[in-house]
Protein backbone atom coordinates (compact mmCIF):
# COMPACT_ATOMS: atom_id res chain seq x y z
CA UNK A 1 0.00 0.00 0.00
CA UNK A 2 2.69 2.25 0.17
CA UNK A 3 3.19 2.70 -3.66
CA UNK A 4 -0.67 3.56 -3.78
CA UNK A 5 -1.46 7.66 -4.63
CA UNK A 6 -2.76 9.07 -1.52
CA UNK A 7 -5.67 10.81 -3.98
CA UNK A 8 -6.78 6.95 -3.67
CA UNK A 9 -7.95 7.71 0.05
CA UNK A 10 -9.08 11.23 -0.10
CA UNK A 11 -13.13 10.36 -0.31
CA UNK A 12 -16.28 8.27 -1.13
CA UNK A 13 -17.86 7.73 -4.50
CA UNK A 14 -20.69 9.61 -3.05
CA UNK A 15 -18.08 12.67 -2.64
CA UNK A 16 -17.82 13.04 1.00
CA UNK A 17 -14.48 13.71 2.29
CA UNK A 18 -12.13 10.67 4.28
CA UNK A 19 -11.80 11.90 7.72
CA UNK A 20 -8.66 9.28 7.51
CA UNK A 21 -6.46 11.36 5.11
CA UNK A 22 -5.08 13.63 7.16
CA UNK A 23 -3.61 10.65 9.62
CA UNK A 24 -2.72 9.00 6.32
CA UNK A 25 -0.80 11.86 5.35
CA UNK A 26 1.03 12.69 8.62
CA UNK A 27 2.39 8.25 8.34
CA UNK A 28 3.56 9.01 5.48
CA UNK A 29 5.69 12.27 6.05
CA UNK A 30 6.94 10.57 9.10
CA UNK A 31 7.63 7.88 7.22
CA UNK A 32 9.71 9.97 4.73
CA UNK A 33 11.20 11.44 7.37
CA UNK A 34 12.39 8.01 9.17
CA UNK A 35 13.64 6.91 5.36
CA UNK A 36 15.69 10.49 5.33
CA UNK A 37 17.31 9.91 8.64
CA UNK A 38 18.33 6.55 7.80
CA UNK A 39 19.77 7.11 4.18
CA UNK A 40 21.35 10.09 5.85
CA UNK A 41 22.95 8.23 8.61
CA UNK A 42 24.11 5.27 6.06
CA UNK A 43 25.96 7.96 3.91
CA UNK A 44 27.77 9.09 7.61
CA UNK A 45 28.83 5.44 8.11
CA UNK A 46 30.35 4.71 3.95
CA UNK A 47 31.69 8.18 3.93
CA UNK A 48 33.46 7.94 7.12
CA UNK A 49 34.73 4.30 6.87
CA UNK A 50 36.03 5.37 3.24
CA UNK A 51 37.99 8.27 5.17
CA UNK A 52 39.33 5.88 7.79
CA UNK A 53 40.45 3.00 5.60
CA UNK A 54 41.30 4.93 2.58
CA UNK A 55 39.05 3.88 0.05
CA UNK A 56 38.61 6.65 -1.89
CA UNK A 57 39.69 6.67 -5.50
CA UNK A 58 41.71 9.79 -6.96
CA UNK A 59 41.25 10.78 -10.66
CA UNK A 60 41.15 13.94 -12.25
CA UNK A 61 39.55 15.16 -15.30
CA UNK A 62 41.85 16.67 -17.87
CA UNK A 63 41.36 20.33 -19.21
CA UNK A 64 42.12 21.55 -22.05
CA UNK A 65 42.98 25.07 -23.43
CA UNK A 66 42.06 25.70 -27.38
CA UNK A 67 44.84 28.04 -29.48
CA UNK A 68 42.62 31.58 -30.09
CA UNK A 69 44.22 31.06 -33.77
CA UNK A 70 42.82 27.89 -34.21
CA UNK A 71 45.71 26.21 -34.89
CA UNK A 72 45.25 22.79 -33.26
CA UNK A 73 49.08 21.99 -32.95
CA UNK A 74 49.08 24.87 -30.29
CA UNK A 75 46.18 23.14 -28.02
CA UNK A 76 47.52 22.49 -24.67
CA UNK A 77 46.52 20.95 -21.56
CA UNK A 78 46.65 23.39 -18.68
CA UNK A 79 45.27 21.08 -15.70
CA UNK A 80 42.34 19.16 -14.87
CA UNK A 81 38.97 18.81 -12.42
CA UNK A 82 39.53 16.39 -9.32
CA UNK A 83 37.42 13.49 -9.20
CA UNK A 84 36.68 11.70 -6.32
CA UNK A 85 35.19 8.14 -6.28
CA UNK A 86 34.24 5.51 -4.01
CA UNK A 87 33.76 1.99 -4.91
CA UNK A 88 30.15 0.07 -3.79
CA UNK A 89 29.00 -3.00 -3.39
CA UNK A 90 29.75 -4.13 -7.11
CA UNK A 91 33.62 -2.83 -7.40
CA UNK A 92 32.47 -0.14 -9.34
CA UNK A 93 32.94 3.52 -8.86
CA UNK A 94 30.28 6.31 -7.64
CA UNK A 95 31.05 9.86 -7.59
CA UNK A 96 31.04 11.28 -4.35
CA UNK A 97 30.51 14.84 -5.43
CA UNK A 98 26.52 14.68 -5.73
CA UNK A 99 26.58 12.40 -2.11
CA UNK A 100 28.00 15.25 -0.82
CA UNK A 101 25.58 17.70 -1.52
CA UNK A 102 22.93 15.91 0.13
CA UNK A 103 25.17 15.04 3.36
CA UNK A 104 23.71 17.12 6.12
CA UNK A 105 26.86 16.47 8.57
CA UNK A 106 28.86 19.82 7.67
CA UNK A 107 31.99 18.43 9.61
CA UNK A 108 31.69 15.21 7.77
CA UNK A 109 31.71 17.35 4.47
CA UNK A 110 34.37 19.25 5.26
CA UNK A 111 36.87 15.91 6.31
CA UNK A 112 36.34 14.78 3.01
CA UNK A 113 37.00 18.45 1.48
CA UNK A 114 40.28 18.32 3.38
CA UNK A 115 41.37 14.89 2.03
CA UNK A 116 40.27 15.74 -1.65
CA UNK A 117 42.61 19.11 -1.01
CA UNK A 118 45.41 17.30 0.37
CA UNK A 119 45.52 14.57 -2.87
CA UNK A 120 45.04 17.73 -4.81
CA UNK A 121 48.10 19.75 -2.61
CA UNK A 122 50.58 16.70 -3.40
CA UNK A 123 49.75 16.30 -6.93
CA UNK A 124 49.94 19.65 -8.24
CA UNK A 125 53.18 19.80 -7.10
CA UNK A 126 54.27 17.23 -9.43
CA UNK A 127 52.63 19.74 -12.34
CA UNK A 128 54.16 21.87 -14.45
CA UNK A 129 53.86 25.59 -12.61
CA UNK A 130 51.26 27.17 -15.26
CA UNK A 131 49.07 23.90 -14.44
CA UNK A 132 45.50 24.45 -12.26
CA UNK A 133 43.32 21.59 -10.17
CA UNK A 134 39.87 22.31 -9.88
CA UNK A 135 38.23 21.09 -7.15
CA UNK A 136 34.28 20.67 -6.65
CA UNK A 137 32.90 22.18 -3.14
CA UNK A 138 29.69 22.13 -1.56
CA UNK A 139 29.07 25.58 -1.09
CA UNK A 140 27.28 24.65 2.36
CA UNK A 141 31.18 24.15 3.49
CA UNK A 142 31.28 27.79 3.23
CA UNK A 143 28.76 28.53 5.62
CA UNK A 144 31.03 27.05 8.46
CA UNK A 145 33.47 29.93 9.87
CA UNK A 146 35.74 27.15 11.28
CA UNK A 147 36.14 25.27 7.85
CA UNK A 148 36.67 28.59 5.92
CA UNK A 149 39.33 29.80 8.45
CA UNK A 150 40.70 26.17 7.79
CA UNK A 151 40.40 26.93 3.67
CA UNK A 152 42.60 29.82 3.94
CA UNK A 153 45.23 28.58 6.73
CA UNK A 154 45.85 25.68 4.37
CA UNK A 155 45.86 27.25 0.69
CA UNK A 156 48.40 29.73 2.42
CA UNK A 157 50.57 26.70 4.09
CA UNK A 158 50.50 24.65 0.96
CA UNK A 159 51.22 28.01 -1.35
CA UNK A 160 48.50 27.04 -3.83
CA UNK A 161 46.48 30.03 -3.38
CA UNK A 162 48.52 31.84 -6.16
CA UNK A 163 46.69 30.26 -8.90
CA UNK A 164 47.48 26.87 -8.25
CA UNK A 165 44.04 25.63 -7.89
CA UNK A 166 40.33 26.78 -7.73
CA UNK A 167 37.34 25.76 -5.81
CA UNK A 168 34.64 24.72 -8.25
CA UNK A 169 30.68 25.94 -6.57
CA UNK A 170 27.84 24.92 -8.00
CA UNK A 171 25.77 27.67 -9.60
CA UNK A 172 22.00 26.65 -8.16
CA UNK A 173 23.57 25.93 -4.59
CA UNK A 174 25.41 29.65 -4.40
CA UNK A 175 22.18 31.15 -5.59
CA UNK A 176 20.03 30.01 -3.06
CA UNK A 177 22.72 29.60 -0.26
CA UNK A 178 22.53 33.59 1.11
CA UNK A 179 24.82 36.42 1.64
CA UNK A 180 26.91 34.26 3.82
CA UNK A 181 27.99 32.06 1.25
CA UNK A 182 28.90 34.87 -1.27
CA UNK A 183 31.14 36.98 1.54
CA UNK A 184 33.14 33.45 1.69
CA UNK A 185 33.73 33.79 -1.56
CA UNK A 186 34.80 37.16 -1.54
CA UNK A 187 36.86 36.38 1.52
CA UNK A 188 38.80 33.25 -0.75
CA UNK A 189 39.45 35.54 -3.87
CA UNK A 190 41.07 38.49 -1.31
CA UNK A 191 43.28 35.59 0.02
CA UNK A 192 44.33 34.51 -4.11
CA UNK A 193 41.86 31.44 -3.98
CA UNK A 194 40.26 30.99 -7.39
CA UNK A 195 36.31 30.25 -7.62
CA UNK A 196 34.86 29.43 -10.64
CA UNK A 197 30.92 29.12 -10.77
CA UNK A 198 30.52 26.12 -11.92
CA UNK A 199 27.49 24.83 -13.98
CA UNK A 200 26.70 28.14 -15.36
CA UNK A 201 23.43 28.85 -16.84
CA UNK A 202 21.12 26.22 -14.56
CA UNK A 203 19.90 29.21 -12.82
CA UNK A 204 19.22 32.97 -13.89
CA UNK A 205 20.04 34.13 -10.43
CA UNK A 206 23.45 33.30 -11.05
CA UNK A 207 23.68 36.54 -13.66
CA UNK A 208 23.49 39.03 -10.55
CA UNK A 209 26.23 36.73 -8.35
CA UNK A 210 28.83 38.07 -11.51
CA UNK A 211 28.44 41.36 -10.84
CA UNK A 212 29.08 41.03 -7.06
CA UNK A 213 31.40 38.61 -6.61
CA UNK A 214 34.53 37.82 -8.30
CA UNK A 215 34.89 34.94 -9.77
CA UNK A 216 37.86 33.60 -11.51
CA UNK A 217 35.94 31.31 -14.21
CA UNK A 218 32.86 30.00 -15.24
CA UNK A 219 31.85 26.36 -15.91
CA UNK A 220 28.96 26.25 -18.24
CA UNK A 221 26.31 24.09 -17.17
CA UNK A 222 26.15 20.71 -19.81
CA UNK A 223 22.77 21.51 -21.12
CA UNK A 224 24.07 24.61 -22.54
CA UNK A 225 26.65 22.10 -24.51
CA UNK A 226 23.80 19.90 -26.16
CA UNK A 227 24.12 22.67 -29.39
CA UNK A 228 27.66 21.54 -30.24
CA UNK A 229 25.99 17.93 -30.64
CA UNK A 230 24.46 17.07 -34.11
CA UNK A 231 20.88 16.87 -33.18
CA UNK A 232 21.55 19.93 -30.70
CA UNK A 233 19.25 23.41 -31.98
CA UNK A 234 22.24 25.36 -33.52
CA UNK A 235 19.67 28.51 -32.70
CA UNK A 236 21.07 27.71 -28.87
CA UNK A 237 24.58 28.23 -29.51
CA UNK A 238 23.58 31.99 -29.01
CA UNK A 239 23.42 31.02 -25.10
CA UNK A 240 26.91 29.58 -25.22
CA UNK A 241 28.17 32.87 -27.25
CA UNK A 242 26.45 35.77 -24.48
CA UNK A 243 27.65 32.81 -22.15
CA UNK A 244 31.99 33.99 -24.08
CA UNK A 245 31.22 37.90 -24.20
CA UNK A 246 30.13 37.59 -20.41
CA UNK A 247 33.32 35.66 -19.56
CA UNK A 248 35.65 38.20 -21.80
CA UNK A 249 34.10 41.46 -20.63
CA UNK A 250 34.61 40.56 -16.91
CA UNK A 251 37.93 39.30 -17.84
CA UNK A 252 37.64 35.07 -16.76
CA UNK A 253 37.85 32.00 -18.21
CA UNK A 254 34.69 30.02 -19.51
CA UNK A 255 34.93 26.30 -19.77
CA UNK A 256 32.71 23.77 -21.91
CA UNK A 257 31.85 20.42 -20.41
CA UNK A 258 31.34 17.29 -22.21
CA UNK A 259 32.79 17.41 -25.51
CA UNK A 260 32.28 13.93 -27.18
CA UNK A 261 33.71 14.51 -30.86
CA UNK A 262 36.36 16.43 -33.17
CA UNK A 263 33.17 18.38 -34.12
CA UNK A 264 31.72 19.48 -31.53
CA UNK A 265 35.26 20.65 -30.65
CA UNK A 266 35.33 22.44 -33.83
CA UNK A 267 32.53 24.21 -32.66
CA UNK A 268 33.91 25.17 -29.61
CA UNK A 269 36.62 26.61 -30.90
CA UNK A 270 34.66 28.86 -33.51
CA UNK A 271 32.51 30.15 -30.38
CA UNK A 272 36.05 31.53 -28.82
CA UNK A 273 35.66 29.12 -25.94
CA UNK A 274 39.08 29.03 -24.00
CA UNK A 275 38.50 25.99 -22.21
CA UNK A 276 37.36 22.45 -22.70
CA UNK A 277 36.82 18.92 -21.11
CA UNK A 278 35.46 16.12 -21.45
CA UNK A 279 35.67 12.58 -23.03
CA UNK A 280 37.27 14.41 -26.01
CA UNK A 281 39.88 15.22 -23.74
CA UNK A 282 39.95 12.38 -21.76
CA UNK A 283 38.13 10.55 -19.25
CA UNK A 284 39.07 10.84 -15.18
CA UNK A 285 42.67 9.67 -14.82
CA UNK A 286 45.10 9.21 -12.30
CA UNK A 287 47.62 12.32 -11.80
CA UNK A 288 50.53 10.52 -13.56
CA UNK A 289 48.24 9.55 -16.79
CA UNK A 290 47.54 13.98 -17.18
CA UNK A 291 51.35 13.84 -17.60
CA UNK A 292 51.81 11.56 -20.29
CA UNK A 293 48.18 12.97 -21.71
CA UNK A 294 50.13 16.49 -21.69
CA UNK A 295 52.85 15.13 -23.60
CA UNK A 296 50.63 13.53 -26.53
CA UNK A 297 47.53 16.08 -26.38
CA UNK A 298 47.87 16.64 -30.41
CA UNK A 299 48.17 12.69 -31.02
CA UNK A 300 44.81 12.02 -32.73
CA UNK A 301 44.85 8.34 -31.79
CA UNK A 302 45.56 8.97 -28.08
CA UNK A 303 41.63 9.61 -26.96
CA UNK A 304 41.77 5.49 -27.57
CA UNK A 305 44.98 4.83 -25.92
CA UNK A 306 44.20 6.64 -22.95
CA UNK A 307 41.68 3.61 -21.62
CA UNK A 308 44.95 0.97 -22.23
CA UNK A 309 46.78 2.59 -19.80
CA UNK A 310 47.95 0.82 -16.63
CA UNK A 311 48.23 3.06 -13.74
CA UNK A 312 47.06 1.93 -10.40
CA UNK A 313 47.20 3.94 -7.03
CA UNK A 314 48.48 2.30 -3.35
CA UNK A 315 44.68 2.07 -1.43
CA UNK A 316 42.31 2.68 -4.36
CA UNK A 317 40.08 0.45 -5.88
CA UNK A 318 39.84 0.65 -9.85
CA UNK A 319 36.90 1.81 -11.44
CA UNK A 320 37.64 -1.58 -13.89
CA UNK A 321 40.20 -3.40 -15.85
CA UNK A 322 41.89 -0.58 -17.41
CA UNK A 323 41.42 1.65 -14.00
CA UNK A 324 40.09 4.28 -15.85
CA UNK A 325 36.88 6.19 -14.52
CA UNK A 326 33.76 7.13 -16.34
CA UNK A 327 32.11 9.82 -14.05
CA UNK A 328 28.53 10.63 -13.72
CA UNK A 329 26.95 12.51 -16.98
CA UNK A 330 30.19 11.70 -18.80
Amino acid sequence: MSKVALSDYRGSNLGMPDRHAGAIDQRTRASLRRQAALEQKHLAVCLTKALRENLFCVRYLPRMRLDRSGAEEFDRIEGAELWLGLPNKRQRMISVGPLLRILERSTLSAEVLRYALDAAAADVRLWPADWRVAVPLPSRTLADAATLDWLLKAFGREGLGDGRLDLQIDEAELVEGGMTRHHAVASLRECGVGVTLDRFGAKFGALALLSRLPFAGLKLDRRLARPMRPDGDPDDTALISASMDIGRHLGISVTIDGAESDAEVRQIRALGCDLVQGPWVGRAMPAAAIRVRAGNSTTPQFHERTSKMQFRQKGHIPANRDNSVRPDGA
